[in-house]
């Protein structure tokens, strides 16, 4: 019953989602003064140069987090794995967490 309602939820967003990209890439007749032009209400390209961008510098920055954690696995003298998944040691996982948020934001201000 539960997968039937996310199934239909899901089909719900996917068209109302086409709906309003027809809506934006539709095309509207400015007129002035006898002179008919074509304006697009969606600019494409621009989207479509936004999406790459966000797409490489989410790349980039899980990279410099990936490597800030292994740095700082590295300079700590237990394994951070280990006591986290094997011994359940909350301490270094809140440690972890706080480095990870903290090159988050380190990361979020150096690419905003």
């Amino acid at each position: 019953m539960k997968a039937q309602r996310l199934v239909a939820t899901t089909i719900c967003l996917v068209m109302i989602s086409l709906c309003v990209f027809a809506v934006f890439t539709t095309t509207v007749r400015a007129q002035d003064e006898g002179a008919v032009e074509e304006v697009s209400m969606f600019d494409l390209r621009g989207i479509t140069r936004d999406i790459i961008l966000v797409v490489i510098f989410s790349i980039v920055g899980l990279v410099i987090l990936m490597v800030g954690y292994k740095v700082f696995d590295m300079a700590t003298p237990y394994d951070l794995n280990k006591q986290i998944a094997e011994e359940n040691n909350v301490a270094a996982g809140v440690v972890v967490a706080g480095v990870i948020i903290s090159l988050g934001i380190i990361v979020m201000a150096a690419m905003g």
